[in-house]
């Protein structure tokens, strides 16, 4: 493309590092070395760096493919975390809606042809459906979420150290490790996100409500709107921060800042991100069959691949910030040089120029200007004029 656009006469852009002044740099962890296997006496167990492809994300399903089983192994212990989510999805809520709506609405009252005269109408019941079982429900995924979000860490933490390809066997000890050292990120982090997606949520299922009985307005309506344009963006934040977490050595602020620069930066890229890591959920409320296949997928492989695009994400996202910042800081580094050096210069040069200049003036003093009369210029004549006339 950039040979494309000089070839036809463009000058390449600039690249641009947005919000730079914020941006953190730091480093990969370095993990603690898991003791190697004795094999024979004196020998250890080789360890052997695989070779991976180009590309983040290509780079991810590879890691993935080549260390399933110990990936999944991690993921086993994500499972009983993961399952009470699951759960009050496929179980609780169910119930819960038979409890509330059972044998309390009849959905045929009230529809004009004379079936059960009076009572509820259906408009009625399918707010109260809303307002009576949605929105609990709604606030009991969002528990289930933040019980579950503690556990993210060790989950992350594993796929971290298969994607850097930092040696481990030991699963149960390197998924405690990583729980263990991130929890309370992963905690606070994750339960600003849920409660952004439960007030999205809330707005959407009030405005539902308010539909129903007929109460809704513009107010109502605009409130929607704008926790989606306000709330969509700021889900983004608490992912980036946990894709940063395992990875780099930021505190909770530091994760902060480079989290909103990596995301102004690589717009398309978190986007993308985000929007298929948010597809199982919705993907779940197509009807309880599907939510199950959905559910058992993402035990075996869904939640492993979850992890290693998001630290794929994160390894892009601080990769291209870092050539950003080196590039603006050359770019500084060399104007301030080149001011440096002119000024520089233009004091030395301009020095001795004034120098020469004052005792020139001195040695020769400027002569006045005489204001000689300018002589007019002579008629013009025709020589063959002036030969006739001879």
């Amino acid at each position: 493309m950039a040979n494309q656009s000089q070839a036809a006469g463009k000058p390449a852009r600039e690249p641009r590092f947005l919000l730079g002044k914020f941006f953190v740099d730091a480093d990969v962890v370095a993990e603690p070395e898991e003791p190697a296997k004795i094999v024979v006496a004196g020998m250890a167990e080789a360890r052997i760096k695989k070779e991976y492809p180009e590309g983040y994300f290509k780079k991810a399903g590879a890691v993935l493919r080549s260390n399933f089983a110990l990936l999944l192994k991690g993921a086993l212990w994500f499972a009983p975390a993961a399952l009470v989510f699951i759960l009050v999805f496929l179980v609780a809520g169910p119930f819960f809606e038979e409890y509330v709506m059972g044998g309390g609405y009849n959905f045929m009252q009230g529809v004009g042809v004379g079936l059960h005269p009076g009572g509820d109408n259906i408009a009625q019941s399918v707010a109260t459906l809303y307002r009576d079982v949605y929105q609990p429900f709604l606030m009991m995924l969002a528990g289930a979420g933040i019980i579950a979000a503690p556990f993210i860490a060790g989950l992350f933490y594993c796929a971290k150290r298969a994607y850097y390809q930092d040696f481990y066997k030991r699963v149960t000890r390197t998924f405690f490790m990583g729980f263990a050292k991130y929890w309370w990120k992963f905690l606070i982090t994750a339960t600003v996100g849920i409660l952004i997606a439960l007030a999205m949520g809330t707005a959407l299922i009030n405005q539902l409500t308010l539909e129903q009985t007929g109460d809704a307005n513009a107010g109502s309506m605009a409130a929607v709107v704008l926790s989606f344009i306000f709330g969509a963006p700021l889900l983004l934040i608490p992912m980036v921060m946990m894709s940063l977490f395992t990875t780099y050595g930021l505190s909770l602020k530091d994760a902060f800042k480079d989290a909103i620069v990596i995301i102004v930066n690589n717009p398309f890229m978190t986007v993308i991100c985000g929007v298929l890591s948010a597809a199982p959920l919705l993907l779940l409320m197509i009807n309880n069959i599907f939510a199950i296949i959905i559910c058992i997928a993402m035990l075996i492989v869904g939640f492993i691949y979850w992890a290693q695009c998001w630290v794929a994400m994160a390894d892009r996202g601080m990769t291209k910030c870092k050539a950003l910042k080196a590039y603006t800081d050359k770019k500084k580094l060399i104007a301030l040089r080149d001011r440096k050096g002119g000024a520089k210069n233009a004091a030395k040069g301009g020095g001795k120029y004034e120098a020469k200049a004052a005792a020139g003036a001195q040695q020769y003093p400027a002569q006045e200007k005489k204001n000689t009369p300018k002589q007019a210029p002579k008629p013009y004549v025709n020589p063959k004029k002036k030969k006739k006339k001879k």
